[in-house]
């Protein structure tokens, strides 16, 4: 009699465990299949990073000859920086020398002639640099007139220093000055805030 009460008891705990064991079944497929995917995506992910980067090696092995081309022409370019620079200070100068001579022949006032043009520079040293000294000998009709050019060669820009060495009658029939100007020349430093035409930078 009292087997045949506990028939009941044990159906309900057979059936409670058989759904307590579907349950962890349905939980351990759900995982294995969350497990599946997420490996998946993984393997998705690491194969597209890996075609990527076979994709941007094939592109560096492309670019490696142009890299190289850049680079041989950057070593170029250093081995010509040095004769750019003295070809640009030679330029600089050149220009400069143009258009103080192009000054020179507009300071001359009417019936004045410049027979000879010679230059003198001083030796460089450490507290000095080395100055240019720009000797003009001329003739002109009178007096008044070499005062005139003086006045006009002061105004010149590359012109530091302009100073009167001379005057006296010329030896010939005619009744002319003779004169000799020494003008100093401004220094690098001093010219560079002057442009190649003679007009100051803002």
């Amino acid at each position: 009699m009292p087997s045949i009460n506990m028939i009941a008891p044990r159906r309900s705990e057979k059936m409670r465990l058989q759904r307590d064991i579907r349950r962890l079944v349905m939980v351990i497929i759900a995982e294995i299949v969350c497990a599946v995917c997420l490996g998946g995506w993984m393997c998705t992910m690491l194969w597209s990073t890996q075609i990527h980067v076979m994709s941007l090696d094939s592109q560096l092995d492309k670019l490696q000859p142009v890299v190289k081309q850049i680079e041989d022409f950057e070593s170029a370019t250093n081995k010509l920086t040095p004769k750019l620079e003295l070809l640009n200070h030679a330029k600089n100068q050149t220009m400069c020398w143009y258009n103080t001579l192009d000054k020179l022949t507009q300071s001359l006032p009417e019936a004045t002639y410049l027979t000879r043009i010679s230059t003198t520079s001083s030796a460089a040293t450490a507290d000095k640099q080395q100055e240019t000294t720009v000797l003009l000998s001329g003739v002109s009709s009178a007096q008044s007139r070499v005062g005139e050019t003086m006045m006009r060669l002061q105004a010149i820009p590359d012109f530091a220093n302009v100073d009167l060495s001379f005057t006296r009658k010329s030896g010939g029939k005619g009744t002319g000055i003779e004169f000799e100007i020494d003008a100093s020349m401004k220094s690098e430093k001093a010219s560079k805030g002057v442009k190649s035409d003679g007009s100051n930078q803002s």
